[in-house]
């Protein structure tokens, strides 16, 4: 659907950062520094795509990679980023983040 790509609004996150200390993110896709790196996957995807499937995840990743350092900018505490679109399961802590791809049915409680 045309409205599910993720936008990086400065407005809202600064409305968000006068109320609020963000310590946890969760979203559908990562910064472009996360994995999954690999588009072995993709190319499958974009070759039936109607639209313009390779740049539209392009787009999606560096408006997280602008939100992500947008955050930091603002001092937010961000222990965590939880993020499944990949179907897989990895975690790495970035900086002092912990980054968490969630698999299918994949749980995970942030303590």
């Amino acid at each position: 659907m045309e409205d599910e790509a993720p936008v990086y609004d400065v407005d809202i996150l600064n409305a968000i950062n006068e109320r609020f200390a963000i310590d946890t993110v969760i979203t559908h896709t990562a910064p472009s520094f996360c994995e999954l790196q690999s588009k072995n996957g993709l190319v499958t995807w974009a070759a039936n795509d109607k639209g313009n499937l390779m740049a539209d995840v392009e787009e999606e990743r560096q408006a997280m990679d602008e939100i992500h350092e947008h955050l930091l900018y603002n001092n937010h505490p961000i222990s965590h980023w939880c993020y499944g679109h990949f179907h897989q399961s990895w975690h790495s802590v970035i900086g002092d983040t912990l980054f968490k791809m969630l698999d299918i049915m994949e749980f995970y409680q942030i303590r």
